[in-house]
């Protein structure tokens, strides 16, 4: 639909995505890895980089709790830009553009704040789709896309 032919079901249906997207870069940001389960379905498809993809929300979250569980490591994950198409009653799908942010280890400190020199930026793209559950939308699959990686990639954990 366009935002003119907007209706309030496909506008709340917007919401939804955006405010999924954005708890799904939080859960990482902050190590809630539990909060993956109001972002996923339970039997969702995470595809994409490896050479199988990571099936059901137990498998997702140890994925994602693997990779990010270190103290040390920092992130920032923001979303650019969200366009979610294809609303149905029960299903919906977006492309999403993104940066990751890792940042290394704290080296110096300065005017009160720790400093580090080190970072790792991706550039991705997620296409997802989407169910609506009697808990609300959830991603039912999820395909990434690396554009870029620029950095030092010693940062991340080896998985």
């Amino acid at each position: 639909p366009s935002f003119t032919t907007l209706t309030p079901q496909d506008a709340t249906t917007y919401a939804s995505i955006n405010q999924l997207t954005s708890l799904f870069g939080f859960a990482l940001d902050f190590k809630k890895f539990s909060f993956l389960s109001s972002v996923y379905a339970p039997d969702a498809i995470l595809g994409g980089g490896a050479s199988k993809p990571t099936v059901g929300l137990p498998a997702i979250i140890d994925f994602y709790t693997t990779v990010f569980q270190n103290a040390s490591l920092r992130t920032q994950h923001t979303s650019d830009t969200v366009y979610a198409f294809d609303i149905e009653k029960r299903t919906a799908r977006s492309v999403s553009y993104a940066t990751a942010v890792y940042f290394g280890p704290e080296v110096y400190e300065r005017g009160g704040g720790n400093f580090t020199n080190s970072s790792l930026v991706y550039r991705e793209v997620f296409e997802n789709a989407y169910v609506k559950r009697k808990e609300g939308w959830r991603i039912s699959e999820q395909n990434l896309t690396i554009l870029s990686i620029e950095g030092d990639p010693t940062i991340l954990p080896v998985v």
